[in-house]
C-alpha cells in the first residue's frame, strides 16, 4: 500500500502482468507461449568447459602464451520444449554475441589486474625512511655546499616531497577506485552498439524489389509475371531469413582462432607475456550468464495460471457486461502470469490470448499504454487485492 499510494514510483518492485487464454485454447497452447518467452543464456546449455594453456608460444613474431577455451553445449531437462531456437541460433550467439562480449570482459579484467600490479609495485617502491632521507640530504649538502638560501630551498622541497608523498599514494588509490567503478558501471550500462552485433542491412534486397517492380511486360504474360513475382519474393524471404548477425572485431581483440560447430565452440586467445595470468573459465562464465540465446523482452519470468487467480481479470465473452463467473469456470480457463511488463511481447500472441484483460499491477504502464481511466481502476484493484486479506 505505501508503494501504491506513497511512493507511487515508475518502476516497481514487483512489476507483473495477467492475461487469460482466448475460448477454446488449453494449458499446452499456454506452455506454448511461456516456452517462447522464457529468457534462455548461455550458462544454461552449458554442458562442460575446458581451458588449456600453452605457456611459451611464437605468434606473429611475438613471444606470448595461449589460453584455449572449448565450450560443449547441450540441452537440459528444464530446456523449453516449444522453442524456435535451433543449433543454428546457438552457433551465431556463440561466435558473435558471445564472443564479442566476453572479448570486453577479457579487456575489462585485464585492466583490473594490471592497476592491481601498479599499486602493489608502488608499494614496494614507495617514499623512504627518515633516515634515508636525512642521509640523502646531508650528502647532497656536503657535495653542493652552496648558499644557505640554496640550502632552505632544498630543505623546504624535501619536506614538501615528504609530506606529499601520503597524500599523493592516497589520491591514486582513490583515482584506480573510482576507475574500477567506472569500468563496472560502463560494463553493466553497456550500449547495444558495443555488444558487437550488427544486423545486416537489407539495401540489396530493397533494391531488388525495386528492379521487379519496375520492370515492365506485355500484358499477354501476366500470369507468368505474378507467377514470377511470387518466387523472386519467396526467394527473397528466404535469403533474409538465413542471413546472419556478423562479429565486429575491435581493436584490442586477443583471439586468434573462432570456431563453433553445432553443440561445440572453441576459441584461442593471444596474451603478452609480461601481462598477468587470468583465470578464463572464470570470466567465461560470468558473460555465459549475461548473453541470452533467447530473449523476446522485458518479461523474466513467465507461468501457466489459470482465471481463478485473483490477479486475473476475466468476465467471458463480453467484458462489457462484466458478469459474474463462477470459481469453477475460472480455473477451468487457463490464463498468463508474467514477472515483468512487456504488453507488446503479448499483443504478439493475441491469436492465442484475449488481450482485452491483458493487465499490469504498474499504473505508470497502464497510464501510458492504456490511459487515465484504465491507471485509475489499477489503483482501485490493487489497493483492495491488498485489504482483501484482512
Amino acid at each position: 500500500l505505501q508503494e501504491i499510494l506513497m511512493t507511487a514510483a515508475a518502476d516497481i518492485k514487483t512489476p507483473i502482468m495477467t492475461c487469460p487464454l482466448l475460448k477454446g485454447k488449453t494449458n499446452d497452447d499456454a506452455s506454448q507461449i511461456t516456452d517462447k518467452l522464457r529468457k534462455i543464456t548461455v550458462a544454461d546449455i552449458i554442458k562442460s568447459m575446458e581451458v588449456s594453456v600453452i605457456p611459451f608460444a611464437v605468434h606473429g613474431g611475438e613471444v606470448c602464451s595461449i589460453h584455449k577455451l572449448k565450450i560443449n553445449l547441450y540441452k537440459p531437462e528444464h530446456y523449453p520444449k516449444h522453442t524456435d531456437i535451433t543449433e543454428e541460433d546457438w552457433e551465431e550467439t556463440m561466435t558473435v554475441t558471445f564472443l564479442r562480449k566476453l572479448e570486453d570482459a577479457i579487456e575489462t579484467h585485464m585492466k583490473m589486474l594490471l592497476r592491481i600490479r601498479g599499486i602493489k609495485i608502488e608499494k614496494d617502491n614507495g617514499p623512504k625512511s627518515g633516515n634515508e632521507t636525512d642521509n640523502d640530504d646531508s650528502d647532497s649538502g656536503k657535495k653542493t655546499g652552496g648558499d644557505d638560501e640554496d640550502d632552505d630551498d632544498e630543505g623546504e622541497d624535501t619536506e614538501a616531497d615528504d609530506l606529499g608523498a601520503d597524500e599523493q599514494k592516497r589520491k591514486k588509490q582513490a583515482t584506480d577506485e573510482q576507475d574500477y567503478e567506472e569500468s563496472d558501471d560502463d560494463e553493466k550500462n553497456e550500449p547495444s552498439s558495443v555488444s558487437g552485433v550488427v544486423d545486416p542491412e537489407m539495401d540489396d534486397d530493397e533494391d531488388e524489389d525495386g528492379e521487379v517492380s519496375k520492370e515492365e511486360t506485355p500484358e499477354e504474360d501476366k500470369e507468368d509475371t505474378l507467377e514470377a513475382k511470387k518466387e523472386v519474393k519467396s526467394v527473397q524471404q528466404e535469403s533474409k531469413k538465413k542471413k546472419r548477425q556478423r562479429f565486429v572485431s575491435g581493436e584490442k581483440d586477443r583471439h586468434i582462432f573462432a570456431e563453433g560447430k553445432g553443440k561445440t565452440f572453441e576459441v584461442h586467445f593471444k596474451f603478452h607475456k609480461n601481462e598477468p595470468h587470468i583465470l578464463l573459465a572464470q570470466v567465461a562464465q560470468k558473460t555465459a550468464q549475461k548473453v541470452y540465446v533467447q530473449n523476446l523482452g522485458k518479461i523474466e519470468r513467465c507461468t501457466v495460471a489459470n482465471c481463478g487467480d485473483p490477479q486475473v481479470i476475466y468476465y467471458g465473452d463480453n467484458p462489457k457486461e462484466r458478469a459474474e463467473i463462477s470459481n469453477e469456470e475460472k480455473k477451468a480457463s487457463p490464463a498468463l502470469h508474467a514477472s515483468g511488463v512487456d504488453f507488446a511481447g503479448l499483443w504478439e500472441f493475441q491469436d492465442k490470448l484475449d488481450v482485452r484483460y491483458l493487465y499490469s499491477n504498474s499504473i505508470h504502464d497502464m497510464l501510458n499504454t492504456f490511459g487515465v481511466e484504465a491507471a485509475r481502476e489499477t489503483i482501485i484493484r490493487e489497493i483492495n487485492h491488498v485489504f482483501k486479506s484482512y
